[in-house]
């Protein structure tokens, strides 16, 4: 199977990409729920994907990226179909947690592909981002015409019908496909993989980074609609431009932090989102609004690219999965956190008090990613020129 001919399943299961998460706090609230137990089921997500990373971060080293690029495209067949009937939170967690799985799954599998190609890892992950936006964009006209047809609840069910429908394509689709071939798979020593010094301290940076992201991100729908009071068609034209952007400037994201320097790209996109989170605080209208969290995104997305990039560094093939399993549980510790942390002040205390919080402790992350982030060493032109196979 070619890099090119992941494009179709790449798509095909990102159709609810954007809108499930636009509209999952929204069906949450339609089912009785308040904002912190919808935070808590972000955080259930975040502990359960942290005994799976370091199961399924081994296991995707001793087997083929293809077959677990497969068991990724079926895991999310699954999670579609179980929201499809999810009428309790209990379905909605399960749903969430199968979803969970099918990222990991994902995630290591590009990875893994990225790594036995030998190419920038932040360039590449762009490049496949900018095939999932497409799906991501298609995905929400597909939600604007099933939910202007049906009643909410109704419609939920349908939608994701049609996205079940779409996944299992795209796994028929990889199951006829000619497998790619790992490299160095089968000629490397399979033992523990230890992190270096270097790397747990890029751990430890990361772990704190997800937290305070994970403050702001889990109450953007709930504030849109309590402080703007946004429907859900003005909540879709908040995400409207970056959606239409992204798959074009993805891989040009990507590529910053390959040629600027990882860390100057992660210290800089930092900064920059210190400084609109106090734009989101005190924004006066939806419009500001969604163009202060366009500028955002673009930032915030170089700056995972980057520390991607920089934890992977020097890694090898044959143990590039197990490696990034364990980064990632930094991820879900720092959300399961910190998505608590956000739903209970936003509840509790204020609805700007939580993007005021993030953007006074990204602050304080500033002179921590100086310590814990290497420097980058100087790269020539020829390590600079990479080319796409996209």
């Amino acid at each position: 199977m070619k890099h090119k001919q992941l494009s179709i399943p790449l798509m095909l299961i990102s159709l609810p990409g954007i809108f499930l998460w636009v509209l999952l706090p929204i069906y949450i609230r339609e089912l009785g729920y308040s904002t912190f137990q919808y935070s808590l089921t972000v955080s259930i997500l975040s502990f359960t994907q942290i005994i799976l990373k370091l199961v399924l971060g081994r296991v995707s080293d001793r087997y083929s990226r293809h077959h677990i690029f497969l068991c990724a495209l079926l895991c999310c067949t699954v999670s579609y179909f179980i929201y499809a009937g999810a009428t309790t939170l209990s379905i909605i967690i399960l749903a969430n947690i199968m979803n969970g799985i099918a990222g990991i799954l994902l995630m290591m599998a590009l990875i893994g592909l990225i790594s036995d190609s030998n190419q920038k890892l932040g360039q590449q992950m762009g490049a496949f981002s900018s095939k999932q936006q497409i799906g991501r964009l298609a995905g929400v006209g597909i939600c604007y015409l099933v939910l202007s047809s049906y009643e909410f609840v109704h419609g939920w069910s349908v939608l994701f019908l049609i996205c079940g429908s779409a996944s299992l394509l795209g796994f028929i689709y990889t199951l006829k496909s000619p497998e790619i071939p790992n490299k160095e798979i089968t000629s490397e020593k399979k033992g523990k993989v230890k992190l270096s010094i270097e790397q747990r301290k890029i751990w430890c940076f990361n772990l704190c980074l997800s937290m305070v992201s994970a403050i702001s991100g889990i109450i953007f729908i709930p504030y849109m609609q309590k402080v703007h009071g946004a429907s859900i068609e003005l909540i879709t034209v908040v995400f409207l431009v970056p959606m239409i952007i992204f798959p074009f400037v993805s891989k040009k994201l990507g590529r910053v932090g390959d040629q600027r320097g990882y860390r100057r790209t992660i210290l800089v996109s930092i900064a920059v989102c210190s400084m609109g989170a106090l734009g989101l605080a005190f924004s006066p209208s939806l419009l500001l609004f969604a163009i202060i969290c366009t500028a955002m995104d673009f930032f915030s997305t170089a700056q995972e690219y980057a520390l991607d990039g920089a934890f992977i560094k020097g890694t090898s093939q044959a143990h590039i999965g197990d490696a990034f399993g364990k980064f990632s549980i930094s991820n879900n510790l720092g959300g399961m956190v910190g998505a608590a942390v956000g739903g209970y002040i936003f509840d509790t205390i204020g609805s700007n008090v939580p993007y005021i919080v993030f953007a006074v402790m990204m602050l304080l992350l500033l002179p921590l990613g100086l310590y814990l982030i290497p420097p980058g060493k100087e790269q020539n032109r020829q390590e600079r020129q990479v080319s796409s196979f996209l």
